[in-house]
Formats: structure tokens, sequence, C-alpha cells
């Protein structure tokens, strides 16, 4: 078969407004619009202007044949295959379809003019990792198996697993898919990567009303390892110094969405978490054995029999005062540790204090 009658096909179907986001995504600027049916765009590259005419209606005769010149050109400009720049312009939604998986595109808008040219690959990979984590942590709490502490369960993270599988070309942006959905299925209950990303993409929509009580809500729902989670993805955007897009496309037709964060409510948000953890600290209980006392300051570590953590906390005058206690070096203990955790939205810097507020001994 003719390749350009294949592409003719596949091109009839295409929406001209992911081909809009694309070209916008890519530098190209808008010139000149022809009411509904078409508009002009236009770049320059090497000393030459090019420039596209690309249809609107897809109801026009000649719609087809109109796009499959605008992937022409794209071909040229972007010395690189038809076939992968037809890939990066189809809708997530159609991908997340053919692949039967949960696909989100993240989108980079630099706001400084040196990182719309290059950013350091640190940064993108701290991006990647941070999002990760808090999709485990949602994937825990939507799961109903919650746990502020320990690891998170091996099926959950094989459920939540991300996959970088595209790159955008002439701009910073990526193509995440979740792990396939499970063949055994109960269908009276959405798949967990399906929950996790409508969770990610409500977080983000929350985040930027002025009003956090909602968010407030919905982090206090998610408890308190998404919510840390998310403020450290937050943060890792904050280092990236841009607004950020969201496109999710979902297996289930009617789900999936659009997002974007502004880089100032990042902080806002980053700020508002902070603010949550101080009025409403986190207690959680350890098992432990004493391995250092300070009298003076007040100062105990305490390490966990489970993970082998180290806590180091300042005692309250209660636990000081306790007459029926006595500070043991080696002795084992059960303690009630209040947390509380927050970020530097001007340098990035994570402080989280421990403070115990009651010992006793761990055999009685």
């Amino acid at each position: 078969m003719n390749s350009s009658i294949s592409y003719l096909n596949i091109l009839e179907y295409i929406d001209p407004i992911t081909v809009i986001e694309y070209l916008e995504t890519n530098n190209w600027i808008e010139e000149e619009r022809i009411d509904t049916r078409a508009m002009i765009l236009a770049q320059r590259k090497n000393n030459r202007n090019f420039s596209i005419l690309l249809p609107l209606d897809p109801e026009i005769p000649d719609f087809s044949d109109r796009m499959y010149e605008v992937f022409k050109t794209l071909e040229f400009f972007e010395q690189r295959p038809i076939s992968e720049i037809v890939n990066a312009v189809i809708s997530v939604k159609q991908i997340a379809i053919e692949k039967q998986r949960e696909i989100l595109t993240l989108k980079f808008k630099f706001i400084d003019e040196i990182s719309r040219r290059q950013v350091p690959a640190k940064k993108l990979g701290g991006v990647l990792t941070s999002i990760q984590e808090l999709f485990d942590a949602v994937g825990q709490s939507e799961s109903g198996k919650i746990s502020d502490t320990g690891k998170i369960q091996k099926e959950i993270l094989e459920r939540t697993e991300l996959s970088l599988f595209e790159t955008f070309q002439g701009s910073f942006g990526m193509k995440l898919a979740l792990a396939p959905h499970p063949q055994q299925l109960n269908f009276l209950e959405s798949p967990l990567a399906e929950k996790v990303t409508e969770s990610f993409i409500r977080l983000i929509n929350l985040s930027n009303n002025p009003d956090k009580a909602i968010l407030k809500e919905y982090l206090l729902k998610l408890r308190k390892r998404s919510a840390s989670r998310y403020r450290k993805f937050l943060q890792s955007l904050l280092n990236s110094n841009a607004n950020f897009y969201f496109d999710w496309g979902s297996v289930n037709p009617e789900k999936g969405g659009k997002a974007v964060l502004s880089f100032d409510n990042v902080i806002n948000t980053i700020e508002f978490i902070n603010k949550m953890e101080v009025e409403a600290p986190e207690e959680y209980t350890v098992n432990g054995k004493l391995i250092a006392a300070n009298e003076n300051t007040k100062k105990l570590e305490i390490i966990d029999f489970e993970d082998n953590k180290v806590y180091i906390g300042k005692a309250t005058d209660y636990v000081m005062n306790k007459k029926d206690i006595e500070l043991t070096i080696g002795r084992l203990y059960t303690t009630t540790i209040q947390e509380v955790s927050s970020i530097n939205p001007a340098t990035g810097e994570e402080k989280t204090e421990y403070t115990i507020i009651n010992l006793s001994y761990l055999d009685q």
C-alpha cells in the first residue's frame, strides 16, 4: 500500500486541536486565522522561514490531504520520519486505548530563556523519581492498604509503576505509561492505575484553587505519605522553574483530562502543605531501642525494630518528668512520636522534626 494513502487514512481522524498543541509546544507561532477553516503558523530555522496552513474543520472534503501536507512540512523541518511525528501528535486518549494503559503527558513551559534551550538531566530525573514515589503512595491509599510508615506492598508498586516511552522533539516534555491493567478485574471497580492517575490530576486542579480547603480535605483523605510525596513532587517542579501542563489519556472513555499548574501555584501549595503539617502534625508509635539520651537538651535517640530507622527527637516535659520511667540505654521502649515536615520553597531544603510525646517500657 502507498505510504501516503496509509497516512491519509490515519490523518482523517486526527484532532486539529492536538496538532495545534504540538505545534505551539514546538515553538510554532500563529500568524493568521482564516475564520473557522484554517490557521497559518510560522517558525524560522537556519535563516529560513517556514509556514504551515493547518486545516481546522474535519468536515471539509480535502481535510486529510491538507493535514498530510502539514506533516510532510514537519517531516522536512524536524528531519525525522513522518511516522514519529504522527505518533507524537496523536492524542493520549487514542494511545491509551491502543496500548490499554493509562497515559500521562507532562510538558514543561520554562520561565527563563536559558532553560528553554537546556535543562539539567538531574532536574528532569528528580521530577520522574518524585512522581513515581507519589503514584506509589497514592496507590497505597486508593487500595485501602494504608500505612504512613514502612514499605509499600509489592503488588501495589507493580500496578503503579511508570514507564517513560516518549520524549518530545524541540521542547521539554514526556509521555509516561502506567502498568497494564490486570487481566482478571472486578468490573464494578476501577483499575488502580486509573484511580491513581485520576487522583493525581485532581490534586493538580485543586492546587490551582486559591481556597485550599478542598485540597486539604483531599490530602487528609489520601493520608500523610501521599501529602508528603505530593509536596516533594511539587518541589521537584519548583527546581525546574517552569509552568506545567498535564494531559491524561485513559483506557476508560469516560475518564481522562488536562490540568495546568503555574509556577506560582507550585510555591503556594508547598507553603500550604507546610502549614498543614504544623497545624496537624502526624502521630505514630515506634517500638525500638533507646541508643542515646541527653537530659539537658531532652534529646532522645530511638532505633526502630522494623526498619532500623533512627529517630532523634526532643522529649516533652511530660515524658522527662514521668516517675515510672527511667531512661536506660539499650532498653526497649514503645515511643509515641509527633512528626512535622516542611520544605523551604526558596532553597528546596527539607526539614523533619520529631517530638517524643510519650514513652513506656516495651516489655510492660
